[in-house]
């Protein structure tokens, strides 16, 4: 912004701050007060040419220690946009009102110093245009910041040693308590309530279904009248609320502080066998939940370039090739093509649900051949858990595919006592292809020979010679292909039964005559062809725009062999009796 022209009227802007909220409902309060002290400065100032501004920047109950502060933001705003006529002189009582902190100050001056603003303290004067001001200045708010930190650090200790003594000193008391001369008193309605959920959790190990039940049952969180007369909590029971009750040792008579427990003067809720059993169910479940991986990209700091570049995880919803579809698309993204613009990088993102299908069962076949099968029948997320223990590092390069292994992992894998897990084993994928097996600095290394193709919008990994490196038994029906087989053939109905022409049901249903002859022979695909594409068994480079290549051929047995599946077992294309 160009500096302003100087004037020979200074227009002065007078900011004020007070820390707490008390007292502000005065007619005369503190903000009043030093405002009347700017005022009275600016007036001696006349023969300056120095007036104050109408508009008034006021923060009441903000701390000085961050700058989040709207009173300040918008002074702030004021001087950079020029609003108000434009200010030249920031004028304030002390030093500290509008700032507590060095780092802080400093960049509210070097805004001020950018648009020739001056900064001005009634009871502490100094001018900050030369090298003494602002030494001056500077000492005086390492002060105020010294002193803001002792205040905090003796609030801190009286704090912890009133806790010491087992007394409530901060806040709310929680679900079950009321405080009565600062002191806990049990609310029987509520203590029966925290009674239930500690009974109910032995019952059902399940929060969501506790939280439900008890929802279900009219109750709620802590209901409770703050000191300005305004209602509280009464919110439905969520599992996150459940679980600090029943992880909180205040209902058995305990105070804590940070990661000290003292004993309390108040009288237990829970009595101590209750809680021992609910803590150790509560171990119990974090220790089966402990040896599981539930989010959704399985490669999750462990994938990068062969650049050193980290590919980071990420998801979009991107329209099909079919009119009105969209579809959710899981990716990994490398960094540096973020940064550095994607023309000028080999490998930009790829598709996660692949390259995770492809990395986890070339981990479990390696597995398999050290007589680890007990991996592969083991629920989806600890199957996951431990498929990313055994993997140190994943690198991918345009032409090939490194896994490295942590041979400690692999050991531990074998002698790990698994715990109870849910019902129903997720089979792996199996790969096609057998990667090379190599010893690097006393790791395990897989190197899977690839190249890297774009289909139907999807960045994949294919064999060298074009072909499916793995098959996913999992299946995982692609929404735009089935919408499309699914318009073909209500298309075909609708030709059929109406006796209608081309341009007549494209100005029925809203396609163009063009789409509709595009998408209409996919009727010509084989039943074995259509099961596969309708039940996700369609191998992972087949797309729509090849199903539609081999819909032209007539012949069944053409089409079989033109999608390749003449070189895959039926039985891993259809797993059904009747393939």
């Amino acid at each position: 912004m160009s500096p302003r022209k100087l004037s020979e009227i200074k227009r002065c802007a007078i900011y004020t701050r007070k820390s707490h909220e008390e007292g502000l409902d005065q007619a005369f309060n503190s903000l009043d007060a030093q405002r009347e002290a700017g005022l009275d400065y600016i007036k001696s100032q006349k023969h300056e040419g120095w007036q104050v501004i109408d508009k008034q920047y006021d923060d009441g109950g903000f701390t000085g220690g961050n700058m989040e502060r709207p009173g300040l933001k918008e002074l702030l705003q004021d001087i950079e946009r020029g609003t108000c006529g434009g200010v030249d002189v920031v004028v304030v009582y002390k030093v500290d009102r509008l700032s507590r902190s060095l780092h802080d100050f400093a960049q509210i001056m070097k805004r001020f110093d950018e648009q020739e603003v001056s900064f001005v303290s009634v009871t502490q004067q100094f001018n900050t245009t030369t090298s003494m001001g602002r030494l001056t200045l500077n000492m005086l708010l390492s002060f105020a910041q010294f002193e803001r930190e002792v205040t905090g650090e003796r609030i801190r200790d009286k704090l912890a040693a009133t806790k010491k003594k087992g007394l409530w000193v901060t806040g709310q008391p929680p679900l079950g308590y009321e405080t009565v001369d600062r002191e806990l008193v049990i609310l029987p309605a509520e203590a029966e309530l925290v009674r239930r959920v500690f009974k109910g959790y032995l019952e059902q190990a399940s929060l969501i279904e506790l939280a439900g039940r008890l929802n279900r049952a009219g109750c709620t969180t802590k209901h409770w009248l703050s000191s300005r007369d305004r209602w509280h909590g009464g919110k439905p029971l969520t599992p996150k609320y459940l679980y600090r009750i029943l992880t909180n040792p205040l209902y058995i008579g305990k105070i804590t502080h940070k990661d000290k427990v003292w004993p309390g003067q108040h009288k237990p809720i829970i009595p101590r066998e209750l809680w021992d059993q609910v803590q150790q169910a509560i171990n119990k479940r974090e220790r089966q939940t402990r040896h599981r991986w539930d989010h959704t990209h399985l490669l999750k700091g462990k994938l990068r370039t062969h650049e050193d570049s980290t590919m980071s995880p990420g998801a979009v919803h991107r329209p099909s090739k079919v009119k009105g579809e969209k579809r959710l698309v899981r990716y990994y993204v490398s960094q540096k093509a973020m940064r550095q613009g994607y023309k000028h990088c080999p490998i930009k993102t790829i598709n996660a649900v692949h390259i995770d299908n492809l990395v986890r069962a070339l981990v479990l076949d390696h597995l398999d051949s050290q007589a680890l099968e007990h991996l592969r029948n083991r629920d989806s997320e600890a199957r996951d858990f431990w498929v990313r223990e055994i993997i140190d590092q994943i690198v991918l390069s345009p032409d090939q595919l490194t896994i490295e292994l942590n041979s400690d992992q692999l050991e531990a894998c074998k002698d790990f006592e698994w715990p109870e897990l849910k019902a129903g084993v997720d089979a792996s994928s199996a790969c096609l292809y057998k990667p090379t097996v190599e010893q690097r600095r006393g790791k395990t290394v897989l190197v899977l020979a690839i190249q890297i193709k774009r289909l139907d919008g999807r960045r994949q990994l294919l064999s060298p010679n074009g072909q499916d490196l793995f098959m996913s038994a999992e299946p995982e029906p692609k929404d735009h292909i089935v919408a499309a087989i699914g318009n073909a053939y209500r298309w075909r109905e609708l030709l059929i039964q109406d006796n209608l022409t081309l341009t007549q049901l494209a100005n029925r249903i809203g396609f163009s005559e063009s789409q509709i002859r595009k998408y209409l022979p996919l009727i010509n695909l084989s039943p074995n062809i259509l099961k596969c594409a309708l039940t996700g068994h369609l191998p992972p480079r087949v797309t729509l725009m090849i199903l539609l290549a081999a819909a032209r051929h007539l012949d069944w047995q053409q089409q079989a062999h033109f999608l390749g599946f003449d070189q895959i077992p039926s039985s891993q294309l259809i797993p059904t009796k009747s393939s």
